[in-house]
């Protein structure tokens, strides 16, 4: 039963991101408007409202009983709920669709029974798709053409590629940038492009060997992490605390420990 359940809820929301990606992509306006959130570099447009308003109507019209959980303010319990819960982000990396820069996804991840079932992460200006099923695999689409991902292997810190963000806060900002003024002479070199959905799937794909980051909210890993998870990546807190706290890690298995133990390290540093 979980096993059709699963795949019945991947197809749809396979379907939803394609069309939500038409929609951002085909109606994005020339001068959009936008409103700031937690701080004036905290952006939301008319478009990411729209594409959550898009997301959950798709949704109800053939699952009318489940609930939802999106970045833009979409918390719809239903009189009677199922066991399936909607995790959406409908523009993981606003700041970058803002500016049309091609580094921004739809999240969507799927919960059955509080454990997340099903990933999907769309980056349409990419021409790319990541998808994955508990116990099924990772995989993307890029341009229609299926590939199964894996994680890289091995690989010091020394070695590695690693990924993080930043939050808007101006004082977290400056402790997280601290915290990578320190990271980028470890490491073999760090990216921060802006999406976080993205560069967990990046992870999975072998793009990047490891990804950190404070203050992610569920919408902003719950599908990235099911895909680094299937690609055979570890996702975590840090020092053996479940992903969901205030810290995000993710990295390919033989990688992960000396990454979480280096974050923690320096978060005590830093954030304490």
């Amino acid at each position: 039963m979980t096993e059709s359940l699963n795949q019945t809820l991947l197809a749809l929301a396979l379907d939803i991101a394609k069309t939500t990606s038409e929609i951002l992509v085909n109606q994005r306006p020339e001068n959009m408007s936008y409103e700031s959130k937690s701080t004036p570099v905290d952006l939301v447009t008319e478009m990411d409202k729209a594409a959550e308003r898009h997301i959950v109507e798709r949704v109800k019209q053939v699952r009318p009983n489940d609930s939802f959980l999106g970045e833009e303010g979409t918390a719809l319990p239903p009189d009677n709920p199922s066991n399936v819960k909607w995790i959406i982000d409908p523009i993981d990396g606003t700041v970058n669709y803002f500016y049309n820069h091609p580094y921004w996804a739809i999240s969507i991840g799927v919960e059955v029974d509080g454990e997340i079932q099903v990933g999907v992460v769309a980056a349409p200006l990419l021409h790319e798709t990541f998808y994955a099923v508990k116990g099924g695999g990772a995989f993307v689409l890029h341009d229609g053409v299926k590939k199964q991902l894996k994680t890289n292997t091995g690989a010091s810190i020394e070695k590695a590629l690693i990924s993080t963000g930043f939050g808007y806060d101006p004082e977290r900002r400056k402790k997280q940038g601290a915290l990578l003024a320190e990271m980028v002479v470890i490491a073999r070199d760090v990216r921060r492009a802006g999406a976080a959905s993205l560069d967990l799937c990046y992870v999975a794909a072998g793009r990047l060997d490891a990804y950190y980051e404070f203050g992610l909210y569920p919408w902003d890993f719950a599908a990235g992490s099911l895909i680094v998870s299937e690609a055979g990546g570890k996702v975590g807190g840090l020092a053996g605390v479940k992903l969901g706290g205030d810290w995000a890690l993710a990295a390919n298995a033989d990688l992960f420990d000396e990454i979480d133990e280096l974050v923690t390290r320096l978060s005590k540093k830093y954030f304490n």
